[in-house]
């Protein structure tokens, strides 16, 4: 069973037009409302494609409602922890011949016996799943709500090491930082992310399989990376696996890094080698861009374009390279992080 904490869930409002111009008035072509979040991204996804997940998130008021009506109707396994406060909206906005323009909100602040109920929510639940018998991972994923302090992630690291439960993060900025200190099982950022973390610039396939070796260095077990055009780059203990899907058909991008990492975690559950599992993160996300909304189905079809390489061509240049920090930003993001442990 994969259980996905989602500390800041979403509302996803996507609203289709056929054009758009700035200062007018723009008409809505179609539109629509899910339960959103990345670990309930993430949830869902593997819950429509056969896979067992369970999604633990806060939600409180009219709109925590909402989001947990919708994913009731779909059927996934949920535990959602009452907040008394509102679920964020954020709004996705889909202009033909152009990527999805995000539009988010930040979220409310959690009182402190919430997180801790969040904390103690999840303990029960992997302690449920181990006691059955059930191989269980844990999915930490996305941002938290506005004062939460770095460290939740960190708080659940902790409690996944001490079940013996494999643990994944995706998140950014100083929450990732603050849980690579920690030492995760496995990481899964973008291009951006990884430069920001390894203090490097990336600019090729084997800048990205360097960069992860120095996060490998600081303890993280694996890091499954986003590389948008270019595709996915698994770095771990047995070395480097580029892949990549070719005539991918791109409606909506957004939720792809998600679908990728639901893909991944599915083939981990159905125990498959390092190869197999990049496959099946290649194969959802490529899916999952092919459609308006975060709701997708696998296309097996997919399946005969989707290549996997280890002796890809280091020198090859990425797509979108990325610049990794400053070095003052580098000492000023690991005091904060300290200031956190």
């Amino acid at each position: 069973m994969i259980v996905t904490v989602t500390p800041s869930p979403s509302i996803d409002w996507t609203v289709n037009v056929n054009s758009f111009e700035f200062a007018a008035v723009n008409i809505v072509a179609s539109k629509s409302r899910e339960a959103s979040g990345k670990g309930i991204n993430v949830s869902v996804a593997l819950h429509r494609n056969g896979v067992e997940t369970l999604a633990v998130f806060p939600a409180g008021k009219e709109t925590g409602r909402f989001l947990v009506t919708e994913l009731q109707a779909q059927d996934v396994r949920i535990v959602s922890v009452e907040s008394g406060q509102d679920v964020r909206t954020n709004i996705t906005l889909l202009v033909p011949g152009h990527s999805g323009t995000k539009i988010n909100e930040t979220g409310t602040a959690l009182p402190g016996h919430i997180l801790e109920q969040i904390l103690s929510t999840c303990r029960t639940t992997l302690k449920q799943g181990i006691d059955a018998g059930q191989p269980v991972m844990m999915a930490i994923c996305g941002s938290l709500p506005p004062g939460t302090p770095e460290q939740f992630h960190r708080k659940l690291i902790r409690l996944g090491r001490e079940l013996s439960v494999p643990t994944v993060v995706d998140a950014s900025g100083e929450v990732l930082s603050a849980a690579i200190t920690e030492q995760p099982d496995l990481i899964k950022p973008n291009v951006h992310e990884l430069a920001h973390e390894a203090g490097r610039n990336i600019e090729t396939l084997g800048d990205v399989m360097a960069a992860a070796q120095d996060l490998r260095a600081r303890g993280v077990g694996s890091v499954l990376a986003s590389l948008g055009a270019d595709g996915m780059m698994l770095i771990d203990a047995d070395g480097a696996l580029h892949g990549q899907a070719d005539r991918v058909k791109v409606v909506n991008t957004v939720g792809a890094g998600d679908a990728a990492l639901a893909g991944f975690l599915a083939g981990l559950a159905v125990q498959g080698d390092r190869a197999a599992c990049l496959r099946s993160a290649l194969l959802y996300a490529s899916s999952a861009v092919g459609h308006e909304t975060t709701l997708f189905e696998v296309d097996p079809s997919i399946a005969r374009r989707i290549t996997i390489d280890a002796g890809f061509d280091t020198a090859f240049r990425l797509t979108e390279p990325s610049a990794g920090p400053s070095r003052s930003a580098i000492q000023s993001t690991n005091r904060a992080v300290a200031a956190n442990i």
